[in-house]
């Protein structure tokens, strides 16, 4: 039996400091031929800026900074959750809106009152995630993904960020309570993923073409 041969991997950048983010697209990059580095491996110091108001400026930005300033690909990544009653806040600003020292469980708490105080009767939320490749010497692509839940108490210590209040209409029990590959299989990002393998980009390493 002929044996098959091992295809090199290129490397690819994760724009990103948050840990969760880095473990997820691990996992969701497994079946790609890409070779998945932290900003510490890249040898990136500091964090990526996030300049813009939507999700689209702030992955694109993040990961422009980081391929120009490695010379490699980078995928830059802005998600948020959006509360349907609230016209979608906080949204890209959701790891941001009570503040930078607050931590993933102050986040959660936060929202849960918020939601709570101004619209206990409709508790409809959305995931979102729009990635961004930069590669040098081409366009950046750009790919969205969503999936719809509600936002309840608490259940499950898995995933991160809101993921334990985030019941899903896909799986009829929370992020939290979710195994990994169940998650990522109708997860934001893992249909952002999705939607980059289709437009066949992920295929085309060698020579960033």
């Amino acid at each position: 039996m002929a044996v098959r041969p091992v295809m090199p991997r290129a490397p690819l950048v994760v724009a990103t400091r948050n840990p969760g983010k880095l473990v997820e697209f691990q996992r969701l990059f497994r079946d790609h031929p890409w070779g998945l580095l932290s900003l510490d491996q890249a040898g990136f110091a500091g964090d990526v800026d996030e300049p813009g108001p939507g999700y689209e400026e702030n992955a694109r930005a993040k990961a422009v900074e980081v391929s120009q300033a490695t010379g490699l690909c980078a995928l830059g990544d802005d998600s948020g959750i959006e509360v349907e009653a609230l016209r979608g806040w906080p949204g890209p600003r959701s790891s941001r809106w009570l503040g930078g020292e607050a931590s993933d469980a102050d986040r959660l708490r936060g929202l849960l009152a918020e939601v709570e105080r101004l619209c206990p009767d409709d508790r409809r939320v959305r995931y979102v995630a729009v990635l961004a490749l930069a590669r040098p010497g081409a366009d950046v692509i750009l790919a969205r993904g969503s999936c719809d839940g509600v936002l309840v108490e608490p259940r499950g210590a898995g995933g991160f960020g809101y993921d334990p209040a985030f019941l899903s209409t896909d799986l009829g029990r929370t992020f939290g309570e979710a195994g990994a590959e169940e998650k990522d299989a109708v997860s934001h990002r893992g249909r952002a993923v999705a939607r980059l393998a289709e437009s066949g980009v992920l295929g085309a390493t060698l020579g960033y073409a």
